[in-house]
């Protein structure tokens, strides 16, 4: 699940002044024409064009306060077009440039564990990485005061944070999944579905967690959860289907399960 709403804040503080102490502004007007690009081609989704202009902004303009924001929608911008490499590079940049940066390490945790496969040679590696940005996510955000990150509107930082949370614990899911730790996962898929009641992907794999715990009836009923709840992608509903015919199924095999 991709997290846009703080890729649209920061295209709309570009395109906005901002008000508050210190608010980043273009240093000219040839700054002020790169950013505009860089909003041109958000706007028009061309993905490709909004990481090439945003490129552009970070070699010409190597002492622009919009450098973070820049960052964090060249992230959304490489996982909406579905480079894995390049959403790495851009959050570690990310990172780098704002240790304190909670979108980019959320986003990291779960782009890695999404990304990260049972048999691969790396996979330990892999897993320490999200375990890594995810609790350094959830750490951040218990720290978090209510106010938002620049470019953030106010009026959605509270839900954001939830969805952040949520995020954050379903990577750690994912990776406890991966190492076959299934009591850890089904409690971090807990975790995940009380901080958000909207993220139907962490429902989606608590019904798995929930399988893989052996406790069946809860498998089907989140997975019925998940078909009832309004504006679910059509891969998370097939997903939740899968996880509740496997409960059935099991629940009707017969010896141990």
């Amino acid at each position: 699940m991709r997290l846009r709403t703080f890729a649209m804040a920061a295209a709309l503080c570009l395109a906005l002044p901002l008000v508050g102490q210190n608010p980043p502004k273009p240093k000219s007007q040839k700054e002020s024409d790169a950013l505009q690009k860089v909003l041109q081609a958000q706007q028009a989704q061309n993905w490709d064009g909004e990481i090439q202009a945003i490129n552009y902004v970070l070699e010409n303009f190597a002492d622009t306060e919009y450098k973070t924001l820049l960052l964090s929608m060249a992230v959304d911008a490489a996982q909406a077009k579905g480079d894995f490499a390049q959403t790495v590079a851009f959050g570690e940049q990310a990172i780098q440039a704002d240790p304190n940066n909670i979108t980019a390490r959320v986003t990291l945790a779960e782009t890695i564990a999404m990304h990260t496969r049972e048999n691969d040679l790396d996979k330990e590696q892999s897993l320490k990485k999200v375990d890594d940005y995810a609790n350094k996510a959830l750490e951040l955000l218990k720290n978090a005061t209510s106010t938002p990150p620049p470019g953030m509107n106010p009026a959605v930082w509270p839900d954001t944070q939830k969805l952040l949370t949520s995020q954050s614990y379903d990577a750690l899911g994912q990776a406890a999944g991966l190492r076959k730790n299934y009591p850890t996962e089904l409690t971090n898929f807990k975790s995940a579905t009380d901080a958000d009641a909207t993220n139907s992907v962490a429902f989606a794999r608590l019904a798995k967690a929930y399988n893989d715990n052996k406790q069946y009836d809860d498998a089907i009923a989140t997975a019925d959860k998940v078909q009832a709840m309004a504006n679910v992608p059509a891969s998370v509903k097939t997903f939740a289907q899968q996880q509740k015919d496997l409960a059935n199924k099991l629940k009707s095999t017969p010896g141990p399960k």
